[in-house]
């Protein structure tokens, strides 16, 4: 991955050895001046079609503004037009194309991956698309995740979670063989609706995998008949200490309805702790 901190303060200091301002620079590159202040103040990079010229202008070369040997390289074949080539006859990695990644245009990442992977399908995996997903299409990832099948656990699909569309998300979660637990789902509820997320816990809790206090951190998620199902198996389950942080989230009427299966189980000291929200 290039640094962008470090191109930006190359790229400051040339362009301060050239004499001219950042507006100067960004009026020649045809770019707005914040964009060259963003670049040198490493939050962006410049665009791949703005390299030759920014480099002209500078008085360097492409390989030494952005100092990764490998990447700088695939740029400069990229702006020569043979950069397909290149990654067949170099045998590109997908690292190496994922650390160029944030120069290139979504559509050229999405053409040189296709190239780097059909050789090597069988090489692939989760790693390998987190890398690129933030610099493909949806659509793009989406293809190559349904196609090698290789999300296998829980904690790879929370983490490609924020690049996938809801139903495939629904889909590879259903296809994941190994035990789940409630804090696991926590990761997945921001990318899942209300719908979706009462199934996973109720299927979960079901199972018994993960603590009641678990479902805490999903409660916003959830609607209010999951949660009074979750309490009420709590309570069964002689576990509904663990479920006080769920209280605040509890509609009128499952609060009154576990207030009296308390005071009728424990007595009126049980109901301390909801209280407040009675």
């Amino acid at each position: 991955m290039f640094n962008t901190s470090n191109v930006g303060k190359k790229i400051a200091r040339l362009r301060k050895e050239k004499n001219m301002t950042q507006m100067e620079l960004a009026d020649r590159l045809s770019v707005s001046y914040q964009a060259v202040s963003n670049w040198e103040r490493g939050n962006s990079m410049p665009d791949i079609s703005k390299l030759p010229e920014l480099v002209e202008l500078l008085g360097c070369s492409i390989d030494s503004l952005l100092s990764e040997k490998k990447e700088s390289v695939l740029v400069e074949h990229v702006i020569k037009g043979d950069a397909a080539q290149f990654v067949k006859e170099e045998r590109v990695s997908v690292e190496t194309l994922a650390a160029a990644a944030p120069v290139l245009k979504p559509s050229q990442t999405e053409s040189l991956m296709d190239t780097v992977i059909r050789d090597n399908e069988e090489l692939l995996n989760t790693k390998d698309l987190l890398s690129i997903a933030p610099f493909v299409s949806e659509d793009f990832l989406e293809h190559w995740v349904k196609k090698i099948d290789v999300v296998n656990n829980i904690n790879d699909l929370v983490k490609l979670a924020p690049y996938l569309e809801e139903d495939l998300l629904v889909c590879l979660a259903e296809k994941i063989t190994e035990e789940v637990n409630i804090s696991q789902i926590v990761g997945l509820a921001p990318h899942l609706s209300e719908e979706t997320l009462d199934k996973l816990v109720i299927k979960t809790v079901k199972a018994g995998n993960g603590k009641m206090k678990d479902i805490v951190g999903l409660a916003p998620y959830l609607s209010e008949e999951t949660l009074d199902k979750v309490v009420m198996s709590a309570l069964d389950n002689g576990t509904i200490e663990e479920c006080t942080g769920l209280y605040p989230f509890l509609e009128e009427n499952t609060l009154h309805k576990l207030a009296d299966k308390l005071i009728k189980k424990y007595g009126f000291n049980a109901i301390k702790g909801l209280a407040p929200f009675l």
